[in-house]
């Protein structure tokens, strides 16, 4: 998870094809989210998957 943050870096490089992605996906999210006082969370399980959510405090959503 933590190379997958840094920007421009991707994990399983070489099982993707040429073009597919920049690297910048992740990084550029999570600072949008903490610049914006929300929450950015990973959690990752070999073999079952990854899970990331953004969570964002009642005061920094616009009601309707």
């Amino acid at each position: 998870i933590e190379q997958a943050l840094k920007p421009f870096k991707q994990l399983n490089a070489l099982k993707r094809g040429r073009g597919d992605g920049t690297g910048l996906g992740l990084p550029l999210t999570k600072a949008m989210v903490e610049a914006n006082r929300a929450r950015f969370t990973i959690n990752s399980t070999p073999g079952e998957g990854t899970l990331v959510e953004v969570a964002f405090p009642s005061t920094r959503v616009l009601a309707d």
